[in-house]
């Protein structure tokens, strides 16, 4: 068990002790003993406080309290507490690659990226689901590291409200980081959690939002219909394989490649071609990524065909 670890562990012992005390002392109010002991944990709770802010200076820890509640229910399972924690840790570790390294349609953070953004178990409450994480943030004399502005960001993320917003923090943290945030939102959605989020240099932190179970299925919705639509011209030389002129039909394959590329046509290419020939053709390509999956669709469209005369 770390130095951290312990400490966290003592603190939560001593709440758990000032909190039977309190109720002891709402029954017994004349009770000087009672209140001496009160007094006494009460001393030993912010003696621990200051011990836990030395240590995280020390080792340039910084610590992140992640809480869920399930108001409507008695039952917290292991399942929707893992799963929730499980998402927001690739939620953060995605952003963090983004500024590391660029923005990505796909989750594939650097394994050095993944450690460096790895939270680290350093204690939960006693009598409710609040687990204490702690995480490493080489600190600067001055300006933010990275860290302190992947959290800034993973916050932005979960409470973006609109399309615009959305397509803004994909540019700067990738759509991976979109769909890790939906895979979080549907987590939290389908177990009913409601979560709060609180990071900083002290125990005390400065920083902390909220994410209720509506505000993770508005951002789940938001996502799921947010999507990003390109279209740009290309061009490649080619062997047409196949050409249906009266179904809107091509297929050709890349010279010199294994790529075949099959679509439909556009409004001015004749529909009369010799096939097994080369040529120039010149395409329209039109892809869509879906945020919530990140998943990109390709359609081509002809737009013309030049016939070729290959280097003999």
């Amino acid at each position: 068990m770390s130095e951290l670890q312990h400490l966290i562990d003592g603190l939560q012992d001593s709440n758990a002790a000032l909190v039977a005390l309190g109720r002891a002392a709402k029954e017994r109010p004349d009770d000087e003993v009672l209140q001496l002991n009160m007094q006494s944990v009460a001393k030993r709770q912010n003696d621990l406080v200051r011990r836990i802010d030395f240590d995280l200076h020390v080792t340039q820890n910084e610590i992140c309290r992640y809480r869920v509640v399930r108001d409507w229910s008695d039952t917290y399972p292991a399942k929707a507490v893992a799963e929730s924690l499980s998402k927001f840790q690739d939620l953060v570790t995605s952003v963090f690659d983004a500024l590391r390294t660029a923005p990505k349609r796909r989750y594939r953070p650097s394994a050095e990226n993944v450690d460096l953004s790895s939270l680290n178990f350093a204690g939960a409450a006693a009598g409710s689901v609040i687990v204490t994480l702690s995480i490493p943030n080489d600190r600067l004399l001055a300006g933010e590291t990275v860290l302190d502005r992947t959290f800034q960001l993973v916050e932005r993320t979960l409470e973006a409200k609109d399309s615009e917003a959305l397509h803004a923090l994909a540019e700067e943290v990738g759509v991976a980081t979109i769909t890790k945030a939906y895979a979080w939102a549907d987590a939290n959605v389908s177990f009913g959690l409601d979560t709060s989020i609180a990071w900083g240099k002290h125990f005390a932190t400065e920083n902390k939002f909220a994410v209720t179970r509506d505000d993770a299925q508005a951002i789940k919705e938001l996502i799921e219909d947010k999507s990003d639509e390109k279209t740009d011209p290309f061009e490649m030389d080619c062997v047409l394989v196949g050409f249906d002129g009266p179904e809107s039909y091509f297929h050709i394959q890349r010279i010199g490649e294994k790529e075949e590329i099959k679509g439909d046509l556009g409004p001015n290419v004749t529909h009369s071609w010799t096939t097994n020939q080369p040529y120039r053709a010149r395409l329209l390509r039109r892809s869509q990524i879906k945020y919530a999956t990140g998943e990109e669709k390709v359609s081509w469209t002809l737009i013309d065909l030049l016939p070729l005369e290959l280097p003999k």
